[in-house]
């Protein structure tokens, strides 16, 4: 999704924090925004991690990812594919959360 997001109620010390791996290793940590359930499936909202407090407010992506469980049982997020269910996802977070973020196309 390439749409800004202005988040002046969030405070950065309240953060749900969640490191993810590619597929070479590498870490990145992200900002759990929330959850959303389409046909079924339950998709978690998050935006890279900002260290800098001062541009905290302003990002320019978001990551959507499809809550699974493997096959022992435990939860993994993985990336959905399927455009039309993110585009989904995506509105219904965007629904929402009107009141808290100013989405800027």
């Amino acid at each position: 999704m390439s749409e800004e997001i202005k988040n002046e109620n969030v405070n950065p010390e309240d953060e749900f924090l969640v490191d993810l791996f590619d597929e070479d290793g590498n870490m990145q940590t992200f900002v759990h925004l929330d959850t959303v359930q389409v046909k079924g499936n339950d998709y978690v909202i998050c935006i890279p991690h900002v260290e800098d407090e001062e541009n905290y407010d302003q990002v320019d992506e978001v990551v959507i990812l499809k809550m699974v469980k493997n096959a022992e049982g435990e939860l993994e997020l993985i990336f959905e594919e399927d455009n039309s269910l993110l585009e989904t996802a995506y509105e219904l977070f965007k629904e929402r959360n009107a009141d808290m973020f100013d989405f800027e196309d």
